[in-house]
């Protein structure tokens, strides 16, 4: 710094010094300053003059806490220093010089209870600022700056009786702590709410609302004023009411402004020598402690109440929210998304994508979910909806509106709370692709019957269903007599519909869960068919049914197109247990198609019954396969 030689700063180093103060940001904005300062200063000697009013010093509110918390808490830590020797000056140096009254170890009471509160509750920023207003939150409020930082002040305050009063007792000292705390407390807890949610109060109301405020805080104050004057603690208690009804109505930082009047009605006429609580004090200094005993358990009642309000109010908030998120997940994506309890109900469905689904808006239980589901499916997802796996389920059916069915699977995830995540996505367009490329990777292109491949697959399902109700099974091997000729004659664009007009008949012998019929290859056919009694006189309709189809064949001894058939029949009672399905529908098909060359070996237009029903699953003998290749001559190429 710049020094005159005199010793004195110059006016360069001044205006230095101030520029790097300004820089350090240490200062709060002056009349940011100057307004706390005033209404700390005017609040400390308001309370001075009314416990000197009889006598009392340490009964009445100390309001000058509030408003310094409430300055240290909305304003930087570097700014605190500032503020707390701007509130000591113009507290204790115009007392000092004007009234003698010097400042003593207690002074530090305030200060304490302030500087400590302040930095506990200060990193709560969204509370302090009015954005939250959470039960935790005002929890820590009524936990620090209620009950632990005027503590410290008690303590304070009972020490600094006990340096400057040698003959003090512990009795004394007790009380003098329980009367600091209360006065420091009450200060604390009904008037910085109010400074913090002032803005909060600006926000406008509808006349009704303007109405029913004024109607409650006139109420409050006429219950008051009744209690006090008939000394009813019933009247005393119902002061609360109004709190709570404002509360209520308007939420927590109403509610704050409903206390301090009821706080400073009750206060006033117990100082005034009114009320229950000095008609039961021996003295008004007990008649004040009793009163502030009985405002900070209703206010800490009331606290309580609203920040649990408060909470639950937020917490239906992020309900809705989550409702839309939901919403807005099932419209982006077109799945249903649920949420569930433990017992499987389902507590929120979105849809958006699924208006089809025959499924109401809000909870659904278990019982009424499960009966949208297709009966046969229901065991592939009632219990996984409660403790299943993650990941996809199996397919299983859903009831639209018009009654039909679509095919879901569920995606599942289990989160807190017993909770469970699912996603559920419409698969039947996949379901139909699939079953499309499968009926064409398994269908004859030309007839539209199954092929070998769709032959072996359908044939295990036909043969678990004689099996089940203990039916026979028999297997036809079918050719078309002279096909070659009737080709070579008409050409193979007639060929190709008179396979479709044999195929026609095939396809309609019996009931697709009985039968498959299916091109073998060329003009050859097979059939696999359960259920049947007399395999020969069923054959024989059959071959009734071609010739009856009149189709032309110059060809033919008969003139029109015929068939050979060749039997063979297992009855599936002799079945060992353990039987491979496919092991006897093959050697049943070979046995069939031994049959078949035995008919066409015999001048076609016939039908032949294999002489031997094989014991199941036993491998055809090498001596039978070289009688079919010295047959094989006889076939139509």
């Amino acid at each position: 710094m710049a020094m005159s030689a005199g010793g004195w700063p110059t006016r360069t180093g001044v205006v230095g010094l101030g520029r790097r103060l300004r820089h350090a940001d240490l200062l709060p904005p002056f009349w940011q300053l100057a307004g706390w300062t005033t209404g700390v200063a005017a609040t400390s000697y308001l309370v001075r003059w009314l416990a000197s009013v009889d006598g009392r010093t340490f009964t009445v509110v100390w309001l000058a806490a509030a408003p310094q918390l409430v300055a240290l808490l909305t304003s930087p830590r570097r700014h605190w220093p500032a503020y707390l020797v701007s509130f000591a000056v113009f507290q204790y140096v115009p007392a000092w010089l004007l009234l003698g009254q010097r400042p003593e170890l207690a002074a530090l009471s305030t200060v304490t209870a302030v500087v400590f509160a302040a930095a506990v509750l200060r990193s709560d920023q969204d509370w302090v600022f009015g954005r939250t207003d959470s039960l935790r939150s005002w929890r820590r409020f009524v936990l620090y700056g209620v009950v632990i930082a005027p503590a410290f002040a008690g303590l304070i305050g009972a020490a600094g009786v006990l340096v400057h009063q040698t003959a003090v007792d512990a009795h004394s000292l007790a009380m003098t702590a329980l009367i600091w705390y209360l006065a420091e407390a009450v200060g604390i807890a009904f008037l910085t709410p109010v400074l913090l949610r002032w803005q909060r109060y600006w926000r406008r109301y509808s006349p009704r609302q303007f109405a029913i405020s004024i109607g409650l805080a006139v109420l409050m104050v006429a219950l008051g004023i009744a209690a006090a004057v008939e000394s009813n603690f019933v009247l005393l208690f119902l002061t609360g009411v109004p709190a709570l009804l404002v509360l209520i109505e308007f939420g927590i930082a109403a509610a704050f402004w409903q206390l301090a009047i009821g706080a400073a009605v009750i206060l006033g006429t117990t100082f005034a020598g009114l009320g229950p609580f000095n008609a039961n004090a021996a003295t008004a200094t007990q008649a004040m402690m009793h009163a502030q005993v009985f405002l900070l358990a209703g206010y800490a009642m009331v606290v309580m109440v609203a920040a649990a309000l408060e909470e639950r109010n937020r917490l239906s908030a992020l309900d809705r929210a989550s409702h839309e998120v939901y919403d807005l997940v099932a419209e982006l994506t077109g799945d249903l998304v649920l949420v569930l309890d433990a017992r499987g109900n389902v507590l929120h469905n979105a849809f958006a994508g699924h208006s089809n689904l025959d499924l109401p808006s809000d909870r659904i239980t278990r019982a009424e979910w499960e009966r949208h589901i297709h009966p046969d499916d229901l065991h592939l997802i009632s219990n996984r909806m409660i403790s299943g796996p993650a990941g996809p389920s199996l397919p299983f059916r859903v009831r639209t509106l018009d009654g039909s069915w679509n095919w879901f699977v569920v995606y599942l995830r289990a989160a807190g709370d017993g909770l469970t995540a699912a996603i559920m996505r419409d698969v039947t367009l996949e379901r139909e692709v699939r079953d499309s490329l499968t009926d064409l990777a398994n269908s004859d292109a030309l007839t539209g019957l199954a092929n070998r491949r769709g032959l072996t697959q359908r044939a295990r399902e036909i043969w678990l269903r004689a099996h089940e109700l203990e039916q026979p099974l028999t297997a036809l091997f079918v050719d078309i007599d002279h096909f070659k000729g009737f080709n070579d004659h008409f050409g193979h664009q007639a060929g190709d519909s008179c396979l479709r007009d044999v195929a026609d008949v095939l396809q309609h012998l019996a009931a697709p869960e009985e039968c498959v019929p299916a091109r073998y290859g060329g003009e050859e056919f097979a059939v696999l068919l359960a259920g049947c009694r007399d395999p020969y006189t069923f054959a024989t309709g059959l071959a009734s049914a071609i010739r009856a189809l009149e189709i032309p064949h110059p060809d033919s001894p008969s003139g029109v197109v015929t068939i050979s058939i060749g039997v063979a029949r297992t009855d599936l009672r002799r079945a060992p247990r353990g039987t491979d399905p496919d092991v006897v529908v093959g050697s049943l098909l070979e046995r069939a198609d031994r049959a078949l060359y035995v008919a066409k070996s015999k001048g076609r237009n016939r039908i032949s019954m294999s002489p031997d029903e094989r014991l199941l699953g036993q491998h055809v003998d090498q001596a039978r396969e070289r009688a079919r290749q010295a047959a094989r001559g006889g076939h139509d190429q």
